[in-house]
């Protein structure tokens, strides 16, 4: 995979990126406190985390790559880890700095009511390129005013993570980043929960209490995309702006689902949508079978685009030689093909594909593809910007 990435970011080592990012895991943070009803809290602190960190241009390792280096390394969520944990969590994915930390809550005296609770928050850094701690953070307030306090946290760690940046306290405390209290544990109870049901139910509640709520949304469309109902998945997706850092995630798997409805041209626009930003091997090739629906010429370059970064990958083989097929490009279609039957014997489509090539039968000019393109269905930006940050020159640049 290391090699597959960086043939293809060598070969776009001439686009601008900001200073160079590091790459931060944030581990959940521990609940300190006596109320177990309070755990969403630590995940509702990491997840703003995360969001802020990846808005400024740090590379941010999500949930689902965190859960499967502490299932590598055989450790249970939620548990309060030491720091030696710590670094070989942060070493497995590679990451430059480890956020973790924990939180306590307290009722005011007559209270029963958790919402009424006081809470302190406390963050702490380890910089596993220097090996050394970094500083001790603090927030502390009103439970119902969390995202406040997330937010101001999230602040004063990118001032540590990135002492350069120009990063002004006010567009972090704007009250169109704060989020209801509520809507936020339900988002959070949505994230962890495992029902796909439950998952619905709490992320559609999170909106009800919060409609301008993007995190629910974008989930709610992933949600949607795997349940194969592609129109609702736009639209859910459809509601993160240019501005979030999951835009081109977001746009993506629209690509997918318009895909998946036969609106080609629509596909054609939200994959080139992601290209601006990530010019990846997976978004040529959906950009290419979109285009080739169509018939379009341009469809052999973006399947040659996406070859070029991992010459071995079974799918743009499949997917050029079938294009080159359909054009009566019969030797360089037997190539193609012949490389996906040399890695994978039982795929009988590309067999059957290579056998017209090499009979070399014609097919008319503007003829409908020969076979169902095989696309990309995942979209792997964290390993892209970790590499393009290894290419990249110290200070950033071109």
């Amino acid at each position: 995979m290391i090699f597959r990435f960086l043939l293809f970011l060598a070969a776009f080592a001439f686009i601008a990126w900001q200073a160079e990012p590091a790459a931060v895991l944030v581990v959940q943070f521990y609940n300190g406190s006596q109320y177990s009803d309070l755990n969403w809290v630590g995940e509702s602190v990491s997840e703003t985390l995360r969001g802020e960190f990846s808005a400024a241009n740090q590379i941010v390792f999500d949930r689902d790559s965190l859960a499967e280096a502490m299932h590598r390394l055989s450790l249970r969520p939620g548990a309060d880890f030491t720091k030696a944990t710590l670094i070989r969590l942060g070493q497995t994915l590679g990451a430059d700095f480890v956020c973790y930390g924990s939180y306590q809550a307290s009722l005011p005296t007559g209270q029963s009511q958790l919402k009424d609770s006081s809470i302190q928050l406390s963050a702490h850094y380890i910089d596993l390129r220097k090996l050394h701690e970094g500083p001790d953070l603090a927030e502390a307030g009103k439970l119902s005013d969390l995202s406040r306090l997330e937010e101001h946290l999230a602040w004063q760690s990118l001032k540590y993570l990135d002492p350069d940046a120009n990063l002004p306290l006010e567009s972090f405390l704007s009250p169109k980043k704060f989020t209801r209290m509520d809507a936020e544990e339900s988002y959070v109870r949505g994230l962890l929960s495992t029902n796909t049901d439950q998952q619905q139910k709490w992320f559609a509640q999170a909106i009800a209490l919060d409609p301008q709520f993007a995190s629910p949304a974008f989930e709610l469309g992933k949600l949607y995309l795997h349940k194969k109902d592609y129109r609702q998945a736009i639209q859910w997706l459809g509601r993160i702006n240019a501005a979030d850092p999951r835009y081109a995630d977001a746009r993506f798997r629209m690509g997918l689902s318009a895909y998946a409805v036969g609106d080609y041209n629509g596909a054609i626009g939200y994959f080139r949508d992601v290209l601006k930003q990530f010019p990846m091997n997976e978004v040529y090739n959906n950009l290419g079978a979109a285009e080739n629906e169509l018939t379009m010429p341009a469809a052999i370059d973006d399947f040659r685009h996406a070859l070029s970064g991992d010459p071995n990958d079974t799918v743009y083989l499949f997917n050029l030689g079938a294009a080159l097929l359909r054009t009566n490009s019969f030797d360089e279609a037997a190539k193609r093909l012949r490389g996906v039957v040399d890695r994978n014997a039982d795929d009988h489509e590309a067999q059957m594909l290579l056998d017209r090539a090499r009979r070399r039968e014609p097919i008319q000019p503007g003829a409908k593809p020969v076979a169902p393109e095989r696309l990309k269905n995942n979209f792997d930006e964290t390993a892209f910007r970790q590499l393009k940050a290894m290419l990249q020159p110290k200070g950033g640049g071109q």
